[in-house]
């Protein structure tokens, strides 16, 4: 049965896509992959109150809604897929020799990151830390539930739609490996949709598909597309609901609410681009508006409510205590705001980790192509098709200005966390709105285009007014670029400038995913795809205890036998998902810290993880009663009972 519910969820969400008669080969995918999300959220919901999230429980799930699926497409008279329209964009982007070299360059990045993202065990901090802990605790009980003594509230109380993907992929495959897959997936609808948003905008389809494949080699794109992490999964929604707000209306509209609820139910941050997207539907009309806003009633209702339900059945709040939210909440002030919009825009001023040789090279390149082409043209205008070029010293000389003006600026890397959108990322932000606000003023006035071009400042500035700046917030600007991507399909139309954004962004994206502080292509241990998850840990630069809580790791592997139960007393921000062991084989249970001896005993539990920071002295409690204590390297420490002590076990492990 190992696999049999994945098989059946994407049977059911591909008919129930067909079964809606759309009018191409595009939407109808895209409506699938909203088909196939609401499903994954749907089933782990609705199985949870009974502890039934197995693989029998998903799997009886999926067979009654493939049924179903199955009889409402014989009902419409079993229709097809609509694949002419496609056919003639095909032609047009195969007879172009340079959109054909962007697309080479994206499948080769697709590739290497989808062997990357089965193969590498996890090892970015904040999916260890609560991404990956909470689907490990939910799928110890067998359902989503508010976790016990969690040592952060970011295991509750933050919305939880891209981990339950997580939790039904590890459920039906019996196996931890696929725990990135929504992230890559999420990766291909943002492919598919910004193509398609370009093409409803009028641009050709080889523009199209040039300004599709250049999304992902932004390099915090293509990071985030091999973690178990959301942002990828979150700006997915906003991108597809905006392609379906600008197709022909009627189910195409109800999909788009059904669209931006998803993206609720992922991260609250998608919120911020809401304006955007009601400017679209406003522009549809009154019908837009409603049938919008009866899509996103229906996907609240059957999916992302419930998230927000349970912070206020155990909160008394919407959005939970806060842990991860209140503290970077910012004080409304006009300075203030400025001030973080600013730090927001020269956080884009991203080099990555291209070496000084390889800028200088692109600059005489550049200098080179300026020359010829404003000889060959006779217009020094011509030389415009150079900039790509010379785009990476210019962002090389924004660093050292920026630098010295703030000495706390994040250094070059290539992060998750960190990273930015790479030397051509902020020049395509800007440039791609000015293209459209000259020829909005000067040709078309397309109301559309202008409603993207305002996506990205519009969402900095809102960020800016709710939420302090901190050296991770890029994370949160994907949603934004990836809505902003279909007019870099407005700076393609010289074959020139085409070619060396490509050479920019394809070098670019090479030196970020094999020099990836998580996953180095010739690390201490060899190539990534060969690396246990202690050696994984090891290799974790970014993170300053990454070799620390490797030692830790090791030794709790040594020390606790397989398929243990394990009591925890950690730390906010420890990497509590390492405790589960491979492929889930411990139970594992948060006690709290001022009973945990007692809590211990209650559960029958033998191994209590402690941490040695802040809960250190909590060991005190099971030395007193005899228990042995001892450190797991220098990160945690390990209590274990005494032989034979007479325990009241009053809940068995």
């Amino acid at each position: 049965m190992t696999g049999v519910p994945i098989v059946l969820a994407l049977a059911a969400a591909a008919l129930a896509a067909a079964t809606l008669r759309l009018p191409s080969l595009l939407t109808t995918v895209l409506a699938g992959y909203l088909a196939l999300v609401v499903d994954f959220g749907a089933v782990t919901w609705a199985l949870s109150p009974f502890h039934a999230v197995t693989i029998a429980g998903l799997t009886a799930a999926e067979a009654v809604l493939l049924a179903a699926a199955v009889g409402g497409w014989w009902l419409r008279g079993r229709p097809g897929i609509e694949l002419a329209g496609g056919r003639a964009a095909v032609r047009s982007i195969a007879s172009d020799p340079v959109t054909v070299i962007f697309l080479g360059v994206l499948a080769v990045v697709l590739l290497y990151e989808l062997v990357l993202g089965v193969t590498v065990p996890p090892n970015n901090w904040d999916s260890l830390t609560y991404h990956l802990a909470r689907v490990a605790a939910w799928h110890q009980s067998h359902g989503i539930h508010w976790i016990a003594n969690a040592p952060t509230g970011r295991l509750n109380e933050f919305q939880p739609l891209a981990e339950q993907q997580i939790l039904f992929l590890f459920v039906a495959t019996g196996s931890t490996a696929l725990f990135a897959l929504p992230q890559y997936v999420a990766q291909l609808a943002i492919i598919l949709a910004v193509y398609g948003v370009a093409r409803r905008l009028g641009y050709g389809a080889a523009p199209a598909a040039r300004a599709a494949a250049l999304v992902a080699t932004l390099s915090l794109v293509a990071l985030e597309s091999t973690t178990a992490q959301n942002d990828l999964v979150a700006a997915s929604f906003p991108i597809v609901a905006a392609y379906l707000l600008l197709g022909r209306g009627g189910l195409e509209e109800l999909l788009a609410g059904v669209a931006i609820a998803l993206g609720l139910g992922v991260k609250l941050t998608t919120a911020l681009s809401l304006p955007v997207l009601v400017l679209l539907a406003w522009r549809g009309g009154r019908r837009t508006l409603i049938r919008t806003s009866v899509g996103a009633a229906i996907g609240l209702l059957v999916v992302s409510a419930w998230g927000y339900v349970l912070n206020i059945a155990h909160t008394g709040h919407i959005l939970g205590h806060g842990q991860g939210r209140v503290e970077d909440a910012a004080a409304l002030s006009l300075a203030g705001t400025v001030r973080r919009t600013a730090h927001l825009v020269y956080r884009l001023v991203d080099l990555g980790v291209t070496p000084h040789w390889l800028i200088a090279a692109f600059a005489a390149a550049g200098v080179a192509v300026a020359a010829i082409a404003a000889v060959r043209t006779r217009s020094a205008f011509a030389a415009v098709a150079a900039i790509p070029l010379l785009t990476p010293a210019f962002v090389l000389l924004a660093l050292h200005v920026i630098s010295a003006q703030d000495p706390a600026y994040v250094p070059r890397a290539a992060n998750e966390d960190l990273s930015g959108f790479g030397p051509l990322g902020l020049a395509l932000l800007v440039g791609a709105p000015l293209t459209v606000a000259f020829s909005a003023r000067v040709r078309s006035k397309d109301p559309r285009r202008i409603a993207l071009a305002l996506g990205f400042p519009v969402y900095i500035v809102l960020l800016a007014l709710t939420a302090k700046y901190n050296v991770w917030i890029t994370r949160f600007m994907v949603v934004p670029v990836v809505l902003t991507a279909p007019l870099f399909a407005g700076i393609f139309r010289s074959r020139i400038a085409a070619l060396a954004v490509i050479i920019v962004a394809g070098a670019t994206v090479g030196l970020t995913l094999t020099h990836d502080a998580d996953k180095k292509i010739n690390g201490t241990f060899g190539r990534p795809w060969n690396l246990s998850q202690v050696q994984a840990l090891d290799e974790f630069s970014a993170q300053p205890t990454g070799k620390i809580v490797a030692a830790s790791l090791a030794a709790y592997d040594r020390l606790v036998p397989p398929r243990a139960c394990v009591g925890a007393v950690l730390d906010p921000d420890e990497p509590a998902y390492l405790l589960w062991g491979p492929q889930l084989r411990h139970r594992v249970f948060f006690l709290p810290s001022l009973s945990a001896l007692r809590s211990a005993y209650r559960q029958g539990l033998e191994y209590v993880v402690i941490s040695t920071g802040v809960n250190a002295p909590v060991s005190k409690q099971f030395a007193d009663a005899r228990w042995t204590v001892k450190p797991l390297g220098t990160y945690w420490q390990l209590a274990q009972a005494p032989a034979g002590r007479p325990v009241t076990v009053l809940t068995t492990c």
